[in-house]
C-alpha cells in the first residue's frame, strides 16, 4: 500500500532525468513537465523535482531507486 509516485527534489528535475538516464538507464519525468507555472511570480512549481513512478516489479523498483540514490550522491 502507499503512493504511485514519488517526488525528489533534485534541484533541476529536467538536467537530472537528462544525467540519471544517460549514466543510471534509469527514466524518470521532470516534475516542470507535470506543473505549469502558478501566475503569481511565474516559477513552474515543479522545475526542482523528477518524478519516479514506482510501477514495475519489487526486485526491479529496488534496483532503480538504488541507482538513483547513487546519482543523488
Amino acid at each position: 500500500p502507499g503512493g504511485f509516485y514519488l517526488w525528489l527534489d533534485v534541484g533541476d528535475g529536467k538536467e537530472f532525468a537528462q544525467r540519471l538516464w544517460r549514466e543510471a538507464a534509469v527514466k524518470t519525468l521532470p516534475g516542470a513537465f507535470m506543473a505549469q507555472p502558478d501566475g503569481v511570480n511565474s516559477a513552474n512549481p515543479g522545475k526542482r523535482y523528477i518524478r519516479v513512478a514506482l510501477v514495475d516489479d519489487e526486485a526491479t523498483t529496488e534496483d532503480a531507486l538504488k541507482r538513483i540514490a547513487q546519482a543523488l550522491g
